[in-house]
């Protein structure tokens, strides 16, 4: 009998047809085809001789496969077909977006390989290929999945109105299952707007509010028994694990402190700033220019920023780009952090060490006090987090005193008169520096 489907199948497989459904040449109407690889298991019963096809060895009849459409799940195509095959045309899908391939492999009756496919699109009268879809062996799961940690924590009270909700599972997720009718963050009953999204390798769910979460508000996030494991196991409508309780932060009555770690990386035509996050900000202004001096008061402001990084497009290769970032919240603006700057540019090597100038008082050419001011920019495409400066050409190493990279530096020269030199390293955020210093010079009358 298998032999017989399996012939059956494959010719269907080759009139793009898969069994179990028909494909339709209907502008309505759409396929989708796929190749398919099935995982052996490390952790389970060996072959004694393993072959060439992971069906063969372990006896996998059928794959069945069932076309979904997220949040509710509801099928709108199914196919199914001999494992040998290793691929598959499910027809007479509705055109559409969005839609998730869930796939199932069978032993004997029972569920034991399972892979899964979201954000497939489907066109009436064409056959859309979704690529490779990866089945997992999952074995004869029948345990409902559980939460092993959340954030916040249950009960967490002080909780930030900037977080995200997260919870992480303790076996792999069916990621079409975890969405915003399945993962609900509400305050007084009322649900609050959002997105989920679900990493895979750290089977995390994750809640996005839509906006920050108000002050002194006690929130319940919960996991319905809609969610599932890649067995088909729905969570435990009395499991209590999946649902948990905090409350926010009371509102502030100071402003946040300055950003600090500030970093620019280069890319072509733009620049990429990042920073440490803020305790009691909601928000954060970049302001810039491309003259150093940047302050609050200049008048290029990207405003609300909610998380802490920005990509600055639309710029001009080989131009330094000056930056100071603020802080915010519901009290007031922070004070601007220290300047930094960072020129774009089409560069093809990430290895390259980074670039940069100094000059002294403003390239003035001579001084009549050891006190100077140094101004500084330097650019990597991954960043410059670091500076070394010093009256000497020395040479760098392990216990070489970095500083954080900033703009403008007080600097005292060597005492005596004439010609004065001063040298700058600079190290990017892999930790690759400049092993020949850019140097500046100036005469002390």
């Amino acid at each position: 009998m298998r032999k017989f489907h399996a012939a059956v199948c494959a010719v269907l497989i080759l009139t793009l047809t898969a069994c179990g459904a028909s494909q339709s040449g209907s502008s309505d109407t759409g396929s989708i085809s796929f190749k398919l690889q099935v995982k052996r298991p490390v952790t389970v019963f060996p072959v004694a001789a393993a072959s060439a096809d992971i069906c063969t060895d372990y006896d996998i009849s059928f794959i069945n496969a069932n076309v979904v459409v997220p949040p509710s799940n509801d099928p709108v195509g199914y196919g199914y077909w001999d494992c040998s095959l290793h691929e598959g045309i499910i027809g007479d899908v509705p055109a559409g977006r969005g839609y998730t391939i869930r796939l199932t492999g069978t032993v004997g009756g029972s569920i034991l390989w399972s892979g899964e496919k979201s954000g497939v699109s489907v066109t009436g009268g064409e056959i859309t290929d979704a690529g490779l879809i990866i089945m997992d062996y999952k074995g004869p799961d029948e345990i409902p999945p559980e939460i092993s940690s959340t954030t916040p924590s249950d009960g967490a009270g002080d909780v930030p109105v900037t977080s995200v909700i997260t919870a992480t599972f303790n076996e792999d997720m069916a990621a079409s299952s975890i969405n915003d009718s399945t993962f609900i963050l509400r305050a007084g009953g009322i649900a609050i707007p959002g997105t989920v999204v679900y990493d895979d390798h750290s089977r995390t769910a994750t809640f996005l509010p839509s906006a920050i979460l108000d002050y002194s508000k006690s929130y319940t996030a919960n996991l319905t028994t809609g969610v599932e494991d890649m067995a088909g196991n729905n969570i435990d409508p009395d499991y209590s694990g999946s649902q948990w309780d905090f409350i926010t932060e009371s509102e502030p009555a100071a402003a946040p402190l300055a950003p600090t770690r500030i970093v620019a990386a280069s890319g072509n035509g733009q620049n990429t700033i990042t920073w440490d996050a803020t305790p009691a900000a909601t928000s954060y202004n970049i302001y810039w220019a491309t003259a150093s001096g940047v302050t609050k008061a200049t008048p290029a402001k990207i405003a609300d920023i909610t998380t802490n990084t920005y990509t600055h497009t639309d710029l001009s290769n080989q131009t330094f780009y000056y930056y100071v970032v603020t802080s915010e919240n519901s009290f007031r603006e922070s004070d601007e952090s220290y300047e930094i700057a960072s020129s774009p540019g089409a560069l093809d090597a990430d290895a390259n060490p980074p670039i940069g100038f100094i000059s002294i008082n403003d390239g003035a050419a001579s001084t009549t006090s050891t006190a100077v001011i140094l101004s500084i920019a330097a650019s990597s495409t991954k960043g410059i987090t670091h500076m070394f400066i010093s009256n000497d050409n020395i040479t760098i190493g392990s216990s070489t005193p970095w500083e954080a990279y900033t703009t403008s530096k007080s600097w005292e020269l060597t005492e005596g008169l004439g010609r004065k030199d001063v040298f700058v390293w600079f190290k990017d955020s892999t930790g690759i520096y400049n092993t020949t210093p850019v140097p500046a010079t100036i005469n002390l009358n």
